[in-house]
């Protein structure tokens, strides 16, 4: 019985372990092409969640979800939530999601102001 337990319980440990591992998706629901998409900020950069975030209107209306990397490395990029005011003119450099009817762009570099903050700059072609 003690034994079933402990079997038990260390499954359980190992699929909650294994949890975070499989929800980090990486580059391959992206497009292989990169793209350039300008337009007005709408939601600022944000460094809450495993991935900073921003949202961006096209010149169609479209708003667009945009993935950064990790807060920590786009902070270290010099792009932080402070940085691109609402409003301010944005253009993004990344790969599309795959399923394109999702406005969702996975970014390299955001570029505001004459300022171009890298935030995979070792994926930049």
């Amino acid at each position: 019985m003690r034994t079933r337990i402990l079997v038990g319980l260390s499954a359980g440990a190992l699929v909650l372990m294994a949890a975070p591992l499989s929800a980090h998706h990486g580059w391959g629901g992206q497009s292989s092409e990169q793209m350039n998409l300008s337009g007005t900020v709408t939601t600022a950069v944000s460094l809450a969640g495993p991935h900073a975030t921003m949202q961006i209107e096209d010149e169609n209306g479209q708003v667009w979800d945009i993935t950064l990397a990790p807060s920590r490395r786009t902070s270290r990029a010099g792009l932080t939530e402070d940085v691109i005011p609402v409003g301010a003119q944005v253009t993004v450099t990344g790969n599309r999601n795959s399923d394109m009817n999702r406005y969702e762009m996975k970014t390299v570099r955001v570029t505001h102001d004459g300022t171009n903050y890298d935030v995979y700059p070792n994926r930049i072609s």
